[in-house]
């Protein structure tokens, strides 16, 4: 418990301590398997392959993360500045339904969705195979309404986006030309999730319509504070499940202490989805449900309907009078990881705000109005 309490604050160096505790302490002839994937997974969240590398899984056990993590001689997510700033700011391509950002992988200009709800960079498979790109491992993994699908994890050199580069960087593939008639003339071959903004301190500046990385450093926060002075401000804690899964506590309706998956990718006009279980815990009807037309999420479209939100908080921050989504957080989800989800927050109530800053160093949120 003090392991996984530390990793989900980003206490990794604590995390990474605890676990390596329980292994050198463990009186069985083997290790507990779970104590060394959480020993790996805080080395992952600190770009320590090297470290995962050396942790004597036992043979037969192959899991794709660190599988992938095999790829790399170097030290992944090395980065690199264009300018003496260090401030890289990309504009939007389009704002709604998503974002849209064009990034570069291998020179390659790529046109991708921002998405936390995603891990690291995603690639089409299409463009993969172009770029001469293959993966070293698959898996299965669950998208909205509860699909499934396989995705790719490989190596990429360079990825560059405005004025900063990555070089060494883990993808994965994942057929997303399929979004495009959601964006008009836009091809997207991608997605960027929350790998590369936990690299920097970023911050999705809607007002604006850009994304601005800036080096995660005391150099990058001065830069923040300065940029945000004349600003009203609200900040708040924030706790990082798994790879990339950002919870953070709100409120629906009179429903207080409600813990939130804060996912920016559901392409809706809602601005929140929940499972039956925190509808009835709320006291909201369950609505009709039917497919809608287009492709869904990463694992395809789900029985979808609509529901009213009298008031809906994240934080300190409240909107009411809202659309919320049923249908792509199965029941499944709300005990799925050992604590309740309530639901999930997404692009609709976070693009109200004039910006949205990730501090990985504090674990907390400023939102800018």
């Amino acid at each position: 418990l003090t392991g996984r309490l530390a990793y989900l604050t980003g206490r990794y160096d604590l995390a990474a301590l605890t676990y390596q505790r329980l292994i050198d302490a463990s009186s069985a002839k083997r290790p507990n398997l779970m104590d060394q994937v959480n020993l790996a997974m805080a080395y992952y969240q600190t770009n320590d392959f090297d470290k995962i590398k050396q942790i004597p899984f036992p043979p037969g056990i192959k899991l794709p993360n660190f599988e992938l993590v095999k790829a790399f001689d170097q030290r992944p997510y090395q980065i690199g500045w264009s300018n003496d700033e260090h401030v890289a700011r990309v504009p939007f391509v389009v704002s709604d339904p998503l974002p849209l950002l064009t990034v570069e992988f291998n020179g390659r200009p790529v046109t991708v969705i921002f998405d936390t709800g995603a891990d690291i960079f995603i690639l089409d498979p299409e463009i993969a195979t172009e770029l001469g790109i293959k993966s070293v491992a698959t898996a299965v993994g669950a998208f909205g309404g509860g699909k499934r699908a396989e995705f790719g994890f490989a190596k990429i050199e360079s990825v560059k986006v405005g004025d900063l580069t990555f070089k060494q960087v883990p993808i994965m593939t994942l057929p997303t030309k399929r979004f495009s008639p959601a964006f008009g003339e836009h091809t997207t071959g991608g997605v960027s999730g929350t790998a590369a903004l936990r690299q920097c301190l970023a911050t999705v500046d809607y007002e604006h319509s850009q994304m601005i990385f800036r080096e995660r450093s005391q150099a990058g926060g001065d830069q923040l504070r300065r940029d945000l002075e004349n600003r009203e401000t609200v900040e708040m804690p924030f706790a990082l499940h798994a790879t990339h899964m950002m919870m953070a506590r709100g409120s629906l309706n009179d429903r207080d202490g409600l813990t939130f998956f804060v996912d920016s990718g559901l392409a809706t006009e809602a601005a929140f989805s929940a499972p039956r279980q925190t509808l009835d815990y709320a006291g909201i009807r369950i609505p009709e449900t039917k497919v809608l037309d287009g492709p869904g999420g990463g694992g395809g479209a789900w029985a979808s309907g609509s529901f009213e939100i009298e008031r809906l908080t994240l934080g300190d921050l409240v909107q009411t009078d809202l659309k919320g989504e049923y249908g792509s957080r199965p029941p499944a989800s709300y005990w799925e990881h050992g604590f309740i989800q309530d639901g999930l927050i997404s692009h609709r109530f976070l693009r109200q705000y004039a910006s949205w800053t990730l501090d990985f160093d504090r674990m907390r949120y400023v939102f800018a109005r």
